[in-house]
């Protein structure tokens, strides 16, 4: 190769003046573009951005607050990694996923399954299966088979087997459809099939007791949190750190029994009786149980769910144990709570709002709701002494006495003649409060889906409320 140099000292000074440019910009770019890793971006924003499924058990609004698996998990995360969390709550998984992509928010909870995904997710929260809910109507031989989709993205897998599987299939997806609305299209005739995790077949399943879920036997799926494909891997490292502690600590496994332990005890006839009772039965006395249990701070439909555990919402009831009425209280109970005649529904839920008040004010003062909820229904079952065995109990078997979901482990035990060197009140069914409070959790669920109240309900921010993007989110920014 050859170098013609026209003019030497020209050429030199042109040179000059070039790599003079090239080291202003290189010191300009160095200045006015650093390199910010995702997670410093959000440190130095003040905030995390998170998108969440507006559904129920996900995140909902109840009263004043929001509540779901999903919900709480942010909390958690929000409180461990110290940082204030934005959310916005995405009722389109199409929007979700889109503002994932593009950098409005910093992750996102579906709360939809997922399995071999080619973005960054966190570690599994849970798992799950996923599968089809019908009617039960046999539809071989249909000539049109429609499947409603919840998530397009998350099931893509499934929704290709189901359409390799039957040919007759097609699959209808409606931006922004609930589970629960799905299910509705599904009762009126308007599909034959949706395609569901079972978790949300099973958080549902008091409301549409007719359906029934098939599981369409593909491996395992999981639940995780999902990342922009441009994460570089700094803010999924320290929500993992975060995820594993809850894994060891069992605070994972609480976040669960909160939402799925009652839905996880459905029983399809026990649900029609309900219904048919909340029909005929409970409004002679919706009003009784509204004045007592606001006089004694506490949800009237919690109240009516005891009582229907109690006596299925019948002012005579009899035990042969000797209890009796709508609350089945006993005699000393009655006049501890000063009332004279168990068989009067107002004296009765009189009777049982006061005792149930003042069992949740001898749970220990660290106990906090739900579980304190859950201790004092135990305590109204076995006695406030029988429960003080089990969590001794539960604490000796380096168990946590504060959890629900630790004692009621152990409770059973009371029935051991093993167990009673350790407790002071003696032998006890203590299987019985287990199968008690997870029958009141779910008449309870049931009441707040019938009886909502509306007019305390909370809007959770949209997503369409978010800023427009000025600076990408992402590193090299």
């Amino acid at each position: 190769m050859r170098l013609i140099w026209l003019n030497p000292k020209k050429t030199l000074l042109k040179i000059f003046l070039l790599l003079l440019i090239v080291a202003g910009l290189g010191y300009f770019v160095a200045k006015g573009f650093k390199w910010h890793s995702h997670w410093a971006q959000i440190e130095r924003r003040g905030s995390l951005v998170v998108a969440v499924r507006e559904s129920e058990g996900v995140y909902w609004p109840s009263g004043q607050n929001f509540i779901g698996l999903e919900h709480d998990l942010i909390e958690e995360i929000e409180r461990h990694l110290e940082i204030p969390v934005q959310v916005f709550a995405v009722r389109d998984l199409d929007d979700l996923y889109r503002s994932l992509e593009v950098g409005a928010v910093d992750m996102a909870l579906p709360g939809t399954s997922i399995r071999n995904v080619s973005w960054p997710v966190s570690k599994p929260y849970g798992t799950t299966v996923i599968g089809l809910a019908t009617t039960g109507k046999d539809l071989t031989g249909s000539d049109n088979i429609r499947t409603g989709i919840l998530d397009t993205v998350a099931h893509q897998d499934a929704i290709n087997v189901i359409l390799k599987k039957t040919p007759y299939s097609s699959a209808i997806y409606e931006h922004g459809r609930f589970s629960a609305e799905l299910f509705t299209l599904l009762e009126m005739g308007d599909l034959e099939q949706v395609l569901i995790d079972r978790r949300d077949f099973t958080l549902q399943q008091s409301i549409f007791p007719k359906l029934e879920f098939t599981s369409l036997n593909l491996p395992g799926r999981t639940f995780n949190i999902q990342f922009s494909p441009n994460e570089d891997g700094t803010l999924k490292e320290r929500v993992d750190e975060v995820l594993d502690l809850f894994d060891q600590s069992g605070l994972l496994v609480q976040i669960k029994d909160r939402y799925l332990g009652s839905a996880l005890e459905f029983d399809y006839v026990d649900n029609l009786t309900f219904e048919k009772h909340m029909a005929s039965r409970l409004p002679k006395y919706i009003d009784l149980f509204k004045t007592h249990a606001a006089l004694n701070d506490m949800d009237w439909r919690l109240l009516a769910a005891i009582a229907y555990q109690e006596s299925h919402w019948r002012p005579n009831a009899r035990s042969p144990t000797g209890v009796r009425g709508m609350m089945m209280v006993t005699q000393a109970t009655a006049k501890e709570m000063g009332i004279s005649n168990r068989l009067d529904p107002e004296q009765s839920i009189l009777a049982g709002a006061r005792y149930f008040a003042s069992l949740k004010t001898r749970v220990v003062d660290r106990i906090t709701d739900p579980d304190r909820t859950w201790f004092a229904l135990a305590a109204y079952n076995v006695g406030a002494g029988h429960l003080e065995d089990a969590r001794k109990i539960t604490d000796l078997l380096e168990d946590d006495p504060d959890r629900w979901i630790d004692v009621r482990k152990h409770l059973p035990k009371l029935a051991l003649k093993d167990y009673y060197p350790w407790t002071r009140y003696g032998y006890a069914r203590g299987a019985e409060p287990v199968v008690y409070v997870a029958n009141i959790r779910r008449f309870y669920e049931k009441l707040k889906k019938e009886y909502p109240e509306l007019d305390e309900a909370v809007q959770p921010e949209r997503l369409d409320q978010l800023p427009d993007a000025i600076i990408p989110v992402f590193p090299g920014s």
